[in-house]
């Protein structure tokens, strides 16, 4: 790293942690904003935890803007105090000395990215959790209670729940082509991913035996249908003998994506391709999951794509702060609209899965090019 660019991160690193304080502030505010007069009168301790958790979902969604007025403001003033004249005077190109800059997004984006994959989920599972604590003085499984809920190719479902999270009269369906899987307890319990269930009851049924062939003998065709429909009963009972089932998720994630609440959703990118890519799966669910990956992915490359339009916004039009703050201002606002109706576009059908996130990166993109080809022919 050159003596040079070290002083451009010197210029652009304090604008850039100022806009993503600023930007991820304003976008804790903004989702705490409908929920305040639910939240207000908890003890500061809990509404901390409440801001702490919706923190990294908001850095991931505004670094890419951030990174904007970093630019616009460091480039901006380098060009008003003619200081990239004299860079280019000394034999280096503006497009050597915006490299810096592109690292600095190479570098987010990729951070952005592993907070998508591993610290995202867990925390967008915790806003829920910390939620309905706060609100409800309980888990917010008691918001899913009667519902079917699909899981991982089985439907859970139970009546009751206990402030403790316990769940009753817990019934889990599956089809696996003619084989009907019912189990059904008296009480349950997640542990992590696993769902512990205690006086419980299997019960497996093949209801293709019911296509067989009818027999003279109608009471031993009966008998032997019988036997061929019920392929498994088994029973537990007490505390030593529980049953335990993966579910693939766990109670937070549930509660994230079934509890109503509008709730970001709490899956990984890798597990949204896997849902995106599961068969089992209908086609609406199917078409959530992929949107949602593909937001994933396009929200840390924004990170580079936006420096193409930063860059020589900032060279030619940024004189001031307060023209810098303007022109990251209109930025930011066509990158989240074409982002966020691009998302509902693809959600509602009208769009590919991949298009509606994709939309803003390519539209501010060509932008961004058509402005550096526009500067390089001056």
């Amino acid at each position: 790293m050159t003596r040079i660019d070290r002083y451009l991160l010197r210029e652009a690193l304090p604008p850039f942690v100022f806009g993503l304080v600023l930007y991820a502030g304003l976008a804790v505010v903004s989702a705490t904003l409908p929920r305040l007069q639910w939240i207000v009168g908890t003890p500061f301790g809990d509404l901390a935890l409440w801001l702490l958790v919706l923190l990294p979902q908001a850095l991931v969604q505004t670094a890419p803007v951030a990174l904007v007025l970093a630019v616009l403001l460091a480039f901006g003033r380098l060009a008003t105090e003619h200081e990239l004249t004299a860079v280019q005077a000394g034999g280096i190109a503006v497009a050597r000395t915006a490299t810096v800059f592109v690292l600095v997004g190479v570098a987010t984006g990729a951070g952005a990215l592993a907070f998508n994959e591993w610290v995202v989920p867990r925390a967008n599972a915790a806003v829920a959790d910390v939620y309905w604590r706060l609100t409800a003085g309980r888990t917010g499984l008691f918001r899913l209670a009667a519902q079917r809920i699909p899981v991982e190719g089985f439907t859970l479902r139970f009546g009751t729940v206990d402030r403790d999270g316990t769940m009753g009269d817990l019934r889990v369906e599956r089809w696996d082509g003619d084989v009907y899987t019912l189990v059904r307890a008296e009480r349950a319990v997640f542990d992590g991913q696993d769902l512990v269930l205690f006086d419980h009851r299997t019960q497996r049924f093949d209801l293709g035996a019911l296509d067989g062939p009818t027999g003279a003998d109608g009471a031993a065709e009966a008998g032997d249908v019988l036997r061929a429909l019920v392929r498994v009963d088994a029973r537990g009972s007490g505390e030593e003998a529980p049953l335990v089932l993966s579910t693939g998720v766990d109670e937070g994630e549930l509660i994230a994506r079934f509890s109503n609440g509008g709730f970001e959703d709490a899956r990984s990118v890798s597990r949204l391709y896997a849902d995106a890519n599961d068969a089992q799966r209908s086609a609406s669910e199917r078409r959530e999951a992929s949107v949602l990956f593909h937001r994933k992915i396009a929200e840390p490359v924004s990170n580079v794509v936006l420096l193409l339009v930063a860059v020589p916004l900032s060279i030619t039009f940024a004189r001031s702060r307060s023209v810098a703050f303007g022109l990251a201002l209109v930025v930011t606002l066509a990158w989240y609209l074409l982002y966020t109706f691009g998302q509902l576009l693809s959600l509602s059908g009208v769009l590919a899965p991949w298009a509606g996130p994709w939309a803003a990166n390519v539209v501010l993109g060509g932008l961004g090019v058509a402005l550096l080809t526009a500067r390089a022919r001056r």
